[in-house]
């Protein structure tokens, strides 16, 4: 039976099982608005082509990247748009040999090279930021499509999005992100799942419920006015997009999302660099909500816009949530029964809270982002199958984006540590830059491994006496703690070149 006293201990669990599943009813809000109000067909432009080609500027931000440079400048100049309405410009902040290869394909390429503009800064003041704003100085565009420098656009991109801009409200056409290469390992197909969640189902649920969604930092096109207009890229945050998005929308701008058009992209293939991207969006995240929440909280926009921007800007707290909850799972299988005299009550009123809410909330929305992105049911039936797995490595990875929660709470801006691309052999550009990386992700590293030690011990116990359910579930957490860590430890090697 359950005690009808709480004891300190048993309330903060408590508290923390319930405000994990309050995120994960987030998750079940959004599947919900995706199905209630999802189109047969893909958001139309309105009524009528553009009946003139504005004067659209792609721009391309890159700061080393020598393994993918070429194939970004093949891809955009390959992009079709009336002779004299399009300019490319090459935002190049880099210290290392792209320069070089920037220089060369433009002199190997004379036809194409008309177009492009090759922006070299003296320093990398505001980073990504500081970039884009200096390129907007330079041109009289109407309208900007911005690429990473791992993408590679159609050359009927500007064709299928630009008719959108014919309504003089919308500032931004989002596409959606695709990625060529994730079937290359484990880690690009977890990585492929958790993002094809945010871009089939969120960023459509959002889009299509009239609710505020960002802009995705690229494969996107925005009005020159709008961006003026909230107020230009400013590298007050780490996240840029995120941020401007929100105040471009706070003054009436709609965004369009084009789930149905997709833009190939890389996924980081080594552990390290996948870690880097999570913590920099995490910390950003956390950096605009402090920035834009009270703000958003105070205007006019209704009630349900302003609780769906508090679930989206807040949702970096769901990490310190789950770190909390893996250090106190094997205390509390242990501690429980004993202070109920033996009764397993807690165990039973508790654990399906988790599992429900938790499970199978997170669950339905990697698989709705399977099956609806090419109605493909046999993977969204490998996701259940992978789920405890898939669900182990979300945990321990939450160990970084908790780094990350504090530092958004604590700093404003910081660095732009760029995600490297190229396949496994991408690096970070400098010496230093690898060595202070490194230092972090020893310390987080260790972390994981201290939590993985732990489970795994609990998980034998438990095992000696028969209770096989409780070791099973703690024996697949310590797998994904301490397979995350065996994997980050190789990354971590002095000598290894993937180190983000």
């Amino acid at each position: 039976m359950i005690p009808l006293s709480l004891t300190p201990f048993t309330l903060v669990y408590l508290l923390l099982v319930m405000a994990m599943a309050a995120f994960a009813f987030h998750k079940v809000k959004m599947l919900t608005l995706f199905f209630s109000r999802r189109v047969a067909r893909p958001p139309e432009a309105e009524a009528g082509d553009v009946d003139r080609a504005p004067r659209v500027c792609v721009q391309c931000p890159v700061y080393n990247e020598p393994l993918v440079i070429d194939a970004l400048l093949e891809a955009v100049a390959g992009i079709r748009w009336p002779e004299g309405r399009l300019e490319i410009q090459v935002l190049d902040d880099s210290s290392d040999a792209t320069t070089a290869l920037i220089v060369d394909w433009l002199a190997r390429h004379p036809r194409e090279a008309v177009k492009f503009q090759h922006v070299r800064r003296a320093r990398r003041e505001g980073y990504k930021a500081g970039a884009l704003a200096h390129g907007v100085s330079l041109t009289d565009a109407e309208f900007f499509a911005i690429f990473d420098a791992d993408f590679r656009p159609g050359a009927d991109f500007l064709e299928a999005l630009m008719p959108h801009f014919v309504a003089p409200d919308v500032a931004v056409v989002q596409a959606r992100w695709e990625f060529a290469n994730r079937h290359a390992s484990l880690l690009t197909r977890f990585q492929a799942l958790f993002l094809d969640a945010h871009f089939v189902v969120e960023q459509t649920a959002r889009h299509t419920a009239g609710l505020f969604f960002n802009f995705n930092g690229t494969a996107g096109i925005w009005r020159r006015a709008a961006l003026d207009a909230a107020g230009g890229w400013t590298s007050d945050t780490v996240t840029e997009d995120l941020d401007v998005s929100y105040r471009a929308q706070l003054l009436g701008w709609r965004f369009v999302y084009r789930g149905d058009y997709a833009v190939p992209s890389e996924l980081p293939e080594n552990i390290s660099a996948f870690k880097s991207q999570q913590r920099r969006w995490t910390k950003g995240g956390v950096q605009v909500m402090r920035k834009q929440l009270g703000t958003i909280l105070r205007s006019g926009v209704p009630a349900r816009i302003k609780r769906e921007a508090t679930w989206h800007l807040s949702v970096g707290f769901i990490h310190p949530l789950l770190v909390a909850f893996a250090v106190m799972l094997v205390p509390y299988f242990l501690y429980v029964p004993m202070a109920s005299g033996g009764s397993a009550g807690w165990l039973w009123f508790t654990q399906p809270v988790a599992l429900v809410f938790t499970f199978w909330a997170t669950i339905g929305l990697y698989v709705a982002g399977q099956q609806l992105r090419r109605g493909e049911w046999l993977r969204s039936l490998g996701v259940v199958v992978a789920s405890p797995l898939i669900l182990s490595f979300g945990l321990a990875m939450s160990v970084t984006n908790t780094v990350a929660v504090i530092e958004g709470l604590c700093q404003r801006g910081g660095e732009f540590v760029r995600t490297p691309k190229g396949g496994a052999g991408a690096e970070v550009g400098g010496l230093f830059e690898r060595l202070r990386s490194r230092t972090l992700f020893l310390g987080i590293t260790g972390v994981e491994a201290a939590l993985g030690l732990v489970m795994a011990a609990g998980a034998v116990y438990f095992a000696r006496l028969g209770m096989a359910g409780t070791a099973l579930l703690l024996g697949v957490k310590a797998s994904g703690f301490l397979g995350l860590a065996a994997v980050s430890l190789r990354d971590l090697r002095p000598g290894r070149a993937a180190v983000a």
